[in-house]
């Protein structure tokens, strides 16, 4: 999570973060979950995903994103006192640019 201090105009507190999960637009995407600590939950909204990682477990979920854009999630399991500070941004952009 990028600090408050740090951020630019237009960025959203609490969910900005230094490393994007950046993605191919009109492309079956699987994501692989697991966790090394405690029992998380990889949600992002705006693409209708939701998996819970839990340690020792491989749990996969399967997207396919059309539209070029910028998608915020957090962890969604009460995960410990840093729960708050788990966001996730998934960066779609076209096949040209994830090439890049």
């Amino acid at each position: 999570m990028i600090p408050t201090e740090d951020l630019e105009y237009g960025q959203f507190r609490l969910l900005e973060v230094d490393n994007k999960i950046v993605v191919p637009v009109d492309t079956h995407i699987r994501l692989i979950c697991t966790s090394s600590d405690v029992l998380h939950s990889f949600a992002v909204p705006s693409l209708g995903i939701k998996i819970d990682a839990v340690p020792g477990r491989l749990n996969a979920v399967s997207t396919f994103i059309e539209r070029e854009g910028t998608y915020y999630g957090q962890c969604s399991e009460l995960c410990g006192v840093y729960h708050f500070g788990m966001p996730i941004v998934v960066q779609a952009v076209s096949l040209e640019k994830y090439l890049e």
